[in-house]
This record gives C-alpha cells, structure tokens and sequence, in this order.
C-alpha cells in the first residue's frame, strides 16, 4: 500500500511538468513499465511441472512401499444399493500379518480377522473361530460385509496394491489423489502428517454401487 501511495505523489502534475518533463508517449511507456513491475512482484511461484510431481511421487512411494509395520484406528462408513452401516476399526499390520478389528455395526459386537497370505481366521464373541483362504470371502460369508481386505493394506498407506497396471493420479507433493486397481476406484481427499510422512486421513473406495469410506483418526508406526 505504501508504495502505491508514493506513486501517486509522483504523479501530480507540478512535479511532473516542472522535475521530469517527458511527452505523452514517453510517460505512457514509463506507466506501462511501472505497472509491469509492480504486477511482476505480485506473481505467484510457478507452477510445478508433471515431471517434478512425478519425481515426487516415486520418491513417496519409495519410502512408504519401506513402512511394513503399522498401526491404524478409524471409522469405517459402508453403503450398498439397499443399506448402509458404520463402524470403528482397529487394523494392526507386521509384514504379511495383520489384525483387524471392527466394532459396532448393526449391534453386532465385535468381529476380528486374523491373516496372512496363507489364510485368515475370522473370530466373533461367543463363536468358534472359522478359517478360510481368502478374507473377502470369509468376511462376506459370515457378516455379509464386503470389503476388499486384501488390497487394503496397500490403499490404506497411500500405495497401489503391487503387480499389475493401476491408474494412478498424483498431486504436485507426489501424494496419491485417485488409484484404480482390481475393480475399484479409490480416491484420497486429506492427508495427516505423522512424523516424517504424511499419510492418508480420509479416502473413499467405490465398486460398482458398494461405497466405503474411511477416516484415520490415527497412524502408528510399529
């Protein structure tokens, strides 16, 4: 503001007929490069570039592809074409082992899977366990939930599950914005910082009419 209040001294006419005389031509390339100047100095930081983003995100992906022990709490909101239910979770992960807990929906209690790629042991309160090979089975089969375990460990970080040829898409800090991969679209709308990474806080998963959405109240690394 100050310096737009001593351009405007400049301009009276008793100093500009009697200190710098100039024609009308000149004066107006004189204005023309004063406002260049001044609009110059308002410009924004440039834009990053795709192939920066992209470094960005390998290098991301580098560091989380090394975060094999975790922990994580939540809530877990799940809509079909004819019902919804909501829920918290407890999801404990050491390499190919993981825990996970989910209390609440439908008055249920709780339900906890025990896994790793040899199979997976699902447990309710006052039932014997049940043992089967693959986890969306068994937990569709004994709750009717449908939730794609198996890739979550890697969504749930902010990674692609491995192998394959997802779509992905990227913001200018390399952190993830949109996967899709087996069959589902997986979207990350905010991050949380938890020491050195930042790691997602809320995303939705979308197949076909089957929507679920997750909020991280909190990340543990183990």
């Amino acid at each position: 503001m100050l310096f737009w209040k001593r351009l405007s001294g400049a301009f009276h006419p008793d100093f500009v007929k009697h200190v710098i005389p100039m024609t009308s031509a000149a004066f107006t390339r004189w204005l023309w490069l004063a406002a260049f100047l001044i609009l110059s100095g308002c410009a924004t930081r440039p834009a990053v570039s795709p192939v920066d983003a992209e470094a960005s995100w390998l290098a991301r992906q580098a560091i989380l592809e090394t975060l094999t022990d975790w922990r994580i709490q939540g809530r877990i909101a799940v809509r079909t074409a004819s019902e919804g239910w909501s829920a918290h979770f407890d999801w404990k992960q050491r390499g190919e082992d993981y825990r996970i807990r989910v209390r609440g929906p439908f008055g249920q209690g709780g339900v906890e899977l025990h896994g790793n790629g040899q199979g997976v042991w699902l447990k309710r309160e006052d039932q014997p366990p049940v043992f089967a090979l693959n986890p969306e089975e068994l937990l569709e089969r004994e709750t009717g939930w449908q939730l794609p375990v198996a890739g979550l460990s890697s969504w749930l970080r902010g990674l692609p599950v491995p192998g394959g040829q997802p779509d992905i898409a990227w913001d200018t800090q390399g952190r993830l914005l949109k996967i899709e991969q087996n069959g589902w679209q997986i979207s990350y709308s905010r991050y949380l910082v938890q020491g050195d990474l930042q790691l997602p806080e809320k995303m939705r998963l979308q197949h076909d009419s089957l929507q679920v959405k997750f909020i991280i109240d909190g990340w543990q690394t183990l």
